[in-house]
């Protein structure tokens, strides 16, 4: 039997950022469909992240007849299935079941165009659980159709990091941006994965960044001088965002002006506040 027979979606996740699907200042939310997949088609979590399944949920995947599948947009788990119900696992899931995979960042400039905060001792979780050692208002992981960006509300404590990594090999315990951990029953029942009676839910959880807003700094070396914009603006791979020379800085510079968009190589964090850097 062919594995589109005998295997069926347990859950996805999909990763998605700003930075590579908007288009200038035109967000990826705001576009029609046909713009969205346009920019889906260039898209691939390839660019920013690798996520791996942790050595002990690869046992577990194996044991229960799971197959890990990575796709442009993230990944998926796959299940095999009874012959007579395609929603009934081969093998019966326990409710407490748990999964975690791991997400190291292979693109060193993803700080500077992701709009969060990093910290050393701490990590950022997505979970359908919230932890013993986390407060009420842990951050559940959203699901495809949640109008919901990740946030500095997704770091956890350095208790919950350091209990979270110590269930990790050695080999697992260096570099890890954040961690994907699912349960097979979750705290409410719309982050379920399963029924009470063990059937498939097939849910499409979903962990969408967003690009950063910088001030932007136009550097003239000859003349030893410097002009910044009067608010922020987003970093985008793809589109122009317009600098007006009249409205974007103080005081009006010259109507005739032009100005570049800044790369992501160059910034810098003064007191709260980003700025990116141009030099002119």
């Amino acid at each position: 039997m062919s594995f589109d027979l005998t295997y069926r979606l347990l859950f996805e996740v999909t990763v998605l950022h700003n930075y590579f699907l908007n288009n200038g200042e035109e967000t990826f939310e705001s576009m029609p469909d046909a713009a969205k997949e346009n920019m889906l088609q260039k898209f691939s979590t390839d660019a920013f992240t690798t996520i791996t399944p942790t050595f002990e949920t690869n046992k577990v995947l194996k044991n229960y007849k799971m197959v890990f599948k990575k796709n442009k947009a993230g990944f998926c788990v796959y299940i095999k299935v009874t012959e007579t119900d395609e929603t009934d696992p081969f093998i019966k899931i326990p409710a407490a079941l748990n999964l975690k995979f791991r997400i190291n960042i292979n693109d060193y400039q993803f700080e500077n165009y992701t709009n969060l905060d990093f910290a050393f001792n701490q990590i950022y979780l997505f979970s359908n659980v919230k932890p013993s050692t986390e407060p009420a208002s842990f951050e559940y992981l959203p699901k495809i159709n949640d109008n919901k960006l990740i946030s500095n509300q997704y770091l956890v404590s350095e208790k919950t990091t350091t209990d979270l990594i110590s269930t990790f090999q050695p080999s697992e315990k260096q570099g890890s941006f954040g961690i994907i951990s699912l349960t097979m029953k979750g705290d409410n029942n719309s982050a379920d994965i399963i029924t009470n009676l063990g059937k498939m839910i097939s849910p499409n959880f979903k962990i969408h960044f967003d690009n950063r807003k910088t001030l932007w700094k136009y550097i003239n070396r000859k003349t030893a001088t410097e002009i910044k914009t009067n608010k922020t603006k987003p970093l985008a791979r793809f589109g122009f965002v317009e600098v007006d020379p009249l409205t974007d800085f103080t005081p009006p510079q010259p109507v005739n002006s032009h100005y570049a968009n800044p790369s992501v190589k160059s910034i810098t964090k003064i007191n709260d506040d980003y700025y990116s850097e141009i030099f002119i």
